[in-house]
C-alpha cells in the first residue's frame, strides 16, 4: 500500500500459524508481528474481555542488556501501554456489545530503523490481523500519523521530520466514519487540526 509517501507492506500467512489471525506490517525497516488469539467459550464476564498488549522488544533496536542476571525485557514502558491504548481505542468500539469470547491481540515489534515509527505500523498490523480471523467484527481500520513542516502536512513523518513539525495529529478511523483522535500542537488553528483530520481519513 502508498500511504503518504511511503510504503506500507502487509503479510499474512508466514508467521502464527495457530493464531486465529496473524499480520506482519512493515514500514522502512521498522517491522511489527501482530497476533490474534480468540476463546470458543463465552466468559460469564459482563463485560467484552479484550486484552491487547504493544511490546518493544530490546533486540528490535539492536540492544541487550549487559547485565549479569537481568536478560529479559522488564515491565511495559509509559510508551508501551499509551500505544497498547491507542490500538485498544480504535479496535474495541467495532465489536458487537453482545460479544463476550476473550479476546487477545498481542503486537510485538521486530526491528526498528530509528526514522519510521512502529506505533503507527502495529496500529494497522493489528487491526489486519482482526480483520484476517472470522471475528464479528466491522474493521478493518485505518490509523494515519500527520505532521505538519512549513504548513505542508506530512502522512506519517519520521522522527526526523516529527522533530520539527508543529502537530502531531494520529486519526483512526473506518472507510465511514472517524473512531479516534489524539493530537499535541504548537498552538496552531482549529481550521489547521479540522484539515488536518479530513487528509488523514482521506488517506485512511
Amino acid at each position: 500500500i502508498q500511504l503518504g509517501d511511503k510504503e506500507l507492506i502487509l503479510e499474512h500467512g508466514r508467521f502464527a500459524p495457530q493464531a486465529s489471525g496473524a499480520v506482519i506490517g512493515r514500514m522502512g525497516d521498522t517491522m511489527v508481528l501482530a497476533t490474534v488469539v480468540a476463546s470458543k467459550k463465552e466468559s460469564s464476564l459482563d463485560y467484552f474481555p479484550l486484552s491487547l498488549e504493544y511490546q518493544e522488544k530490546l533486540y528490535a533496536g539492536g540492544r541487550i542488556k549487559g547485565s549479569r542476571w537481568l536478560k529479559r525485557d522488564g515491565k511495559p514502558t509509559d510508551e508501551e501501554i499509551l500505544v497498547s491504548r491507542l490500538i485498544d481505542r480504535s479496535i474495541r468500539p467495532l465489536f458487537p456489545k453482545t460479544y463476550k469470547k476473550e479476546v487477545q491481540i498481542i503486537v510485538t515489534v521486530l526491528s526498528v530503523d530509528g526514522e519510521n515509527m512502529p506505533s503507527m505500523v502495529a496500529s494497522i498490523a493489528a487491526s489486519a490481523a482482526v480483520h484476517t480471523t472470522t471475528l464479528p467484527w466491522k474493521g478493518p481500520v485505518g490509523v494515519v500519523n500527520l505532521g505538519l513542516v512549513d504548513g505542508k502536512y506530512i502522512v506519517n513523518p519520521t522522527n526526523t521530520e516529527m522533530s520539527a513539525s508543529e502537530l502531531d495529529l494520529v486519526v483512526s478511523s473506518t472507510s465511514e466514519a472517524v473512531l479516534m483522535i489524539e493530537t499535541g500542537a504548537k498552538e496552531v488553528s482549529e481550521k489547521v487540526v479540522v484539515d488536518g483530520v479530513k487528509m488523514a481519513f482521506d488517506e485512511a
